[in-house]
């Protein structure tokens, strides 16, 4: 049976039953383009066993600075977020791999922590990890990114860029959150063209195959002139209430066929473990994870699941890094 059509049987008895009224869903989508997949309810509409061996969307979504334990189980300030992780699964053993911002960015696109210099295949030969936030000038980074190995399969979609491939900070628009810029061997190739201001719809963010989605600086949670830890974790969660929805109701969502990965940079000083939500039809509703994962298990499954596992990119190779694609729990492949 076509997916569509399961999806739609299925959709059929979650939001109805046998004679009840659908429930209200946040984020409802627009009159006359009803989801198939509710969007309170987008994981474990089908079994694992039938999950695409190569996604053709991924979307990684980034969040900044909140340790596990102030965002799961936090549904005073983050009740949207909680609601997907009840709804889908998430890791509670993520670590991050550094306490500045821009080096776990770029662990996320690279499989390092900073790179100084690279062989011409851009494997690092000189590891050099970054110890502050500054711009591309001051860490230019030699070694070979998913962008580069993707190509224009690849984008990243900044809130706030006020142009593609924008090299420096904006009011709004934080330069460290944005990797593409800082890889020098596709800085005025691939980076102009596909390092992305946000488009008007949520959706569009799903076009290439991998996407990097970053909010802008208050809606990533990041310190903000006379906030709280409270504010901003609520500036964030309302921001995905908005924005996530948008997704899991795209045609490309309820095609079946795309993970939407949700995830932090880091904690804070003290705690390093950081939340990893992993949202697909195919994704155990209520799973969670213990296996030992860091950002280096996050790249590695995204490759394997685009198909762009050939070469594993910087220690996402190494044989003791787990993949978050392995994980019954997140249910991301056959």
């Amino acid at each position: 049976m076509h997916k569509r059509i399961l999806y739609t049987a299925l959709a059929a008895t979650l939001l109805t039953g046998a004679g009840a009224t659908a429930p209200a869903t946040l984020g409802t989508p627009a009159a006359g383009t009803p989801a198939a997949i509710p969007t309170t309810a987008p994981c474990g509409a089908l079994p694992a066993s039938s999950a695409p061996a190569t996604y053709t969307h991924v979307v990684l979504i980034m969040f900044e600075n909140k340790p596990l334990k102030k965002i799961v189980g936090n549904t005073t300030d983050a009740p949207y977020l909680n609601s997907l992780v009840s709804a889908c699964s998430y890791s509670k053993n993520d670590l991050s791999l550094s306490t500045t911002s821009l080096a776990n960015y770029i662990a996320l696109t690279s499989g390092y922590t900073g790179c100084a210099a690279a062989d011409g295949n851009g494997v690092c030969t000189s590891l050099k990890p970054i110890t502050t936030n500054k711009p591309p000038s001051t860490w230019p980074q030699a070694s070979k990114s998913i962008f580069e190995l993707m190509g224009g399969q690849a984008r990243e979609w900044a809130e706030s860029m006020p142009a593609p491939c924008a090299m420096s900070k904006t009011s709004d628009f934080v330069i460290n959150h944005s990797p593409y810029q800082y890889y020098t061997r596709t800085q005025s190739t691939l980076c102009p063209q596909y390092a992305l201001p946000f488009p008007t719809a949520a959706a569009t963010t799903l076009s290439a195959t991998f996407n990097l989605v970053i909010p802008n600086k208050k809606d990533i949670m990041h310190l903000m002139p006379k906030t709280t830890v409270a504010m901003r974790i609520r500036n964030g969660d309302n921001w995905a209430k908005t924005f996530v929805p948008q997704l899991l109701a795209s045609p490309e969502y309820q095609s079946g066929d795309t993970a939407i990965l949700i995830t932090w940079d880091e904690g804070n000083k003290r705690q390093f473990l950081v939340p990893l939500i992993v949202i697909t039809p195919y994704t155990q509703a209520g799973g969670v994870s213990s296996v030992a994962y860091n950002h280096y298990s996050v790249l590695k499954g995204i490759q394997q699941m685009v198909g762009f596992a050939s070469p594993l990119l910087g220690h996402a190779a190494d044989p003791g890094t787990a993949s978050i694609r392995d994980d019954p729990a997140f249910g991301l492949k056959p």
